[in-house]
């Protein structure tokens, strides 16, 4: 039904409206509708400026499109907060540094999938974390197979020069929501994070249409 639809995008609306004024004790007609109208004029925009495919962009596509921009951005700002060590030198070096800080042993298979990172390139992480003395490599005694990785007081050390700056990072990058609008957008990541997290064992040659239809 048409007016199902109307209805489902104007409560869509609504909502965005109260979350971008909810200090607002009253919320009036007209500034919604003002608030509406710039939304579209916006919108508007940001499709004249795309390339013409001859139909408009998924609302999936343009998804991806942004978090894979949001991404490249947290990189950048990730990179000039690494700075302040000496020894970090890659996100991917932080990330699984950061994943030893509880203390917790974890297997070479445990960081990977916690960092969604392959085998052979978490491999190589693990391996110049080692190397600069950040962590230690030990064998699982309930698993001969397997190597634990634990991380050291030096890469303690590292972590706490770093945590400033990164923390500078992460406040620059939803700097411009609301408190809000910060809490919807975190409880979707963690969401999205969580389930993927469990369609990443699958082996990199699985077809994607396999995977979308994956209980």
């Amino acid at each position: 039904m048409k007016s199902k639809r109307l209805l489902t995008q104007l409560i869509e609306y609504v909502e965005l409206f109260e979350a971008a004024f909810p200090e607002a004790e009253e919320l009036h007609l007209a500034s919604f509708i003002t608030f509406v109208q710039s939304l579209l004029e916006d919108h508007k925009a940001e499709q004249s400026q795309r390339p013409s495919l001859g139909q408009a962009m998924p609302l999936e596509v343009d998804i991806a499109r942004h978090l894979a921009l949001l991404q490249r951005y947290s990189k950048s700002y990730t990179k000039r907060a690494l700075a302040a060590s000496d020894t970090l030198q890659s996100e991917e070096e932080y990330s699984y540094l950061v994943s030893l800080i509880s203390g917790q042993p974890l297997t070479k298979t445990e960081l990977n999938t916690l960092n969604a990172l392959e085998k052979t390139s978490g491999s190589e992480i693990i391996r110049r974390l080692v190397q600069k003395g950040l962590a230690t490599e030990q064998p699982d005694e309930r698993d001969r197979r397997s190597v634990l990785v634990s991380i050291t007081p030096r890469g303690r050390a590292e972590l706490q020069k770093v945590f400033p700056q990164l923390h500078l990072a992460a406040s620059l990058l939803s700097q411009p929501l609301l408190p809000e609008q910060k809490s919807t957008l975190g409880l979707l990541l963690s969401y999205l994070c969580q389930e993927h997290g469990a369609l990443y064992p699958a082996k990199s040659d699985t077809p994607l249409e396999e995977l979308l239809h994956k209980p």
